[in-house]
């Protein structure tokens, strides 16, 4: 059984040969450090367009996820061909969403900062992206390409309520949507029309999963009001993984965050969970034994403890996330996020080793 075979036997809640192991993203540094190969951030320095610096960081991307031997990589969708970013004397740019990005040094990616658009009628005016700019798959083919079919890949599109919080700034957007919860439903079915057709395109060219990226919750719950979720979020989610089930393959949200209070709405909107943060109150044994039938789980060794913890601690809490989720499949390993910058490379590689001396099935932990 090859990797892809092994992430796709899980996502069909069957046991394949070992559990399998995976991250939904890991940092440059550790990219560099794996591979040997430096990650490149800007066009200074090299003779790379833009296209040919996202091809040469999807290569030492894949070279990674190689050397560490994971079953799936993720892809996102790529800027389009003619989409060029407004620029700003202290070094953040746009994107298309009207986020105002940053280059963070420490992790070598960039982050929302700030945004432009703070009221219904920034919005309004503010172009819509064109998901069939020319471009937008170009990632997403290249990696597809270049795993040659030993990895399975997760095509990312954003969450829908995730780009609006961070479009609209998260006091900005609740203050909205308490007060027009009717614009704010209007936003999302836009996002999420947007997103379905990107779905489409995407299993079209390839993917095997659609993970849903971008948090709903935080550690004290969910980042609303669960009545927002019944009544505007999840029914638009569920039609994002409807279209995914119509063209065969699963849709998997990722969130941090303590997501008991809409867990059984979750559980009748999404195929699988990623990544169930211990440290907001996401027992993975609870969640397996309530939910495991219906959800895949991936999850949920602690990036805190990746982070600071030490290799002892690390190997005691993957031997206990198999144990207790990887009977009867549907379970992948990783962490309760991904391989920040700040976590120590050597735990990391500890969770992955621990991972394929325990995760043989039948399991006997």
């Amino acid at each position: 059984m090859n990797r892809r075979d092994r992430a796709l036997t899980a996502l069909d809640h069957r046991e394949p040969d070992m559990v399998p192991i995976w991250e939904l993203g890991v940092d440059p540094p550790h990219v560099e450090a794996i591979t040997g190969k430096q990650w490149i951030t800007s066009s200074k320095g090299t003779t790379l367009d833009k296209r040919g610096i996202e091809r040469h960081n999807a290569d030492l991307m894949a070279e990674c996820y190689n050397k560490v031997g994971f079953v799936m990589i993720r892809a996102a969708p790529s800027d389009p061909d003619s989409w060029k970013p407004q620029r700003f004397p202290d070094g953040t740019f746009t994107d298309e969403w009207g986020r105002i990005r940053m280059y963070d040094p420490r992790t070598k990616s960039t982050i929302p900062f700030r945004t432009l658009i703070k009221t219904p009628e920034d919005f309004e005016a503010m172009p819509f992206p064109d998901v069939h700019a020319p471009g937008r798959l170009h990632g997403i083919k290249y990696t597809i390409k270049q795993v040659k079919g030993e990895m399975a890949v997760a095509a990312e599109v954003r969450a829908p309520f995730a780009t609006a919080w961070e479009m609209f700034g998260v006091t900005g957007f609740c203050q909205i949507l308490h007060e027009k919860p009717q614009f704010i439903r209007k936003v999302i079915e836009k996002m999420t029309d947007f997103n379905i057709e990107l779905i489409k395109m995407v299993v079209d060219a390839g993917a095997d999963m659609i993970v849903s990226n971008g948090d709903i919750a935080e550690k004290n719950g969910p980042m609303v009001s669960p009545r927002y979720f019944s009544e505007i979020f999840l029914p638009n989610m569920k039609r994002e993984r409807n279209t995914a089930n119509r063209k065969g393959v699963k849709f998997v949200k990722h969130t941090d965050g303590d997501l008991n209070p809409i867990m059984e709405g979750l559980a009748n909107t999404v195929d699988g969970l990623h990544s169930l943060d211990p440290s907001a109150n996401m027992d993975i044994a609870h969640i397996k034994k309530k939910y495991g039938k219906r959800l895949v789980l991936m999850g949920n060794v602690s990036v805190d403890k990746l982070c600071r913890g030490t290799k002892e601690e690390i190997v005691k809490d993957t031997r206990e996330c198999i144990r207790m989720a990887a009977p009867g499949g549907g379970y992948f390993l990783n962490s309760s996020n991904t391989w920040y910058a700040d976590a120590l490379l050597e735990n990391c590689m500890a969770m992955v080793e621990t991972g394929r001396k325990y995760g043989k099935y039948p399991i006997k932990l």
